[in-house]
């Protein structure tokens, strides 16, 4: 399940989205445990293969949201307040944009500076630490000299896999979503203007697409990295299926709903045969067979 960790400064809006996004009221006061719901994204496609093949159970995508409690902007974060954030997969950054006294873009900016506020004192420590054990300093000296620049580790062009496990926060895909449309917010980093838009943009921003399954009476949307063999996105159901791949069957949900049938278009063979090496497209409804 992707992890979303909602960052922002009291008064952004940010715990009220966690509210629409996750139906939960229950408050969390502590600044440092994140109050966790669930947001079942409601993906199109599947409601058009819910409304032609009308099945008794249809199972959404769900993504554990994380909200943290806010800090005033003139106050900052505690450095310590993002130990929680690095299991998750992805920030998603709130700006207040409702208000013709807020400045958004200077909002949007400071909370891109605690990011890397944070990551600098972190680096700077591990830069010490590896000075008194005479230890490599190379790597980490050009992630100092990158942060200084204003820029993320996300985007530093070396193996990030050097980096894991020194809790770098500037290391997460990031995605801003403006509380309001006052103001234009000038930015690199992806915007998004409507809740609607959220799972679309997380998804977008991680590099995932959407595969769909239909059997017997269950439809059902799966979440995967692009670029995913057929046999691998079968393991994401089930590693048995994976495991006893022999080969998979696709159609693309456009075609299906034109059509409107499944055994139709098997029938007209127009199914695309996918080997265990083949890649699953975006927006493909799938059906696997295996060995048992």
């Amino acid at each position: 399940m992707i992890k979303v960790a909602l960052l922002g400064y009291s008064g952004s809006g940010k715990t009220y989205i966690f509210r629409q996004i996750t139906g939960k009221s229950e408050e969390i006061f502590d600044p440092f445990k994140p109050n966790v719901g669930i947001g079942i994204y409601k993906d199109e496609t599947l409601e058009k293969i819910k409304e032609i093949i009308k099945p008794k159970k249809v199972v959404y995508p769900e993504f554990e949201i994380y909200d943290f409690k806010g800090f005033p902007e003139g106050q900052g974060f505690p450095h310590n307040y993002f130990k929680n954030f690095f299991e998750s997969d992805i920030l998603l950054l709130i700006v207040k944009n409702f208000l013709d006294e807020t400045n958004p873009q200077e909002e949007l900016e400071s909370l891109i500076m605690e990011l890397i506020y944070h990551d600098i004192e972190r680096v700077e420590s591990i830069i010490e630490a590896r000075k008194r054990e005479n230890f490599g300093i190379e790597i980490w000296e050009k992630c100092l000299d990158f942060l200084k620049k204003e820029r993320l580790l996300k985007d530093i062009d070396i193996d990030k896999k050097q980096l894991l496990g020194a809790e770098l926060i500037t290391l997460k895909e990031i995605l801003i979503f403006s509380n309001g449309n006052k103001k234009e917010i000038k930015t690199k980093f992806p915007i998004i203007y409507d809740l609607k838009e959220i799972y679309k943009g997380i998804l977008e921003v991680l590099g995932m697409i959407t595969f769909y399954t239909i059997k017997g009476d269950i439809a059902q949307a799966w979440v995967i990295p692009k670029n995913l063999t057929a046999k691998s996105a079968a393991g994401k159901i089930h590693k048995d299926i994976e495991k006893g791949f022999v080969k998979a069957v696709a159609l693309n949900f456009k075609e299906f709903i034109e059509i409107g049938d499944w055994n139709k278009a098997k029938n007209m063979g127009i199914l695309k045969f996918l080997g265990p090496n083949s890649l699953i497209s975006d927006g493909d409804i799938i059906e696997f067979y295996f060995t048992k």
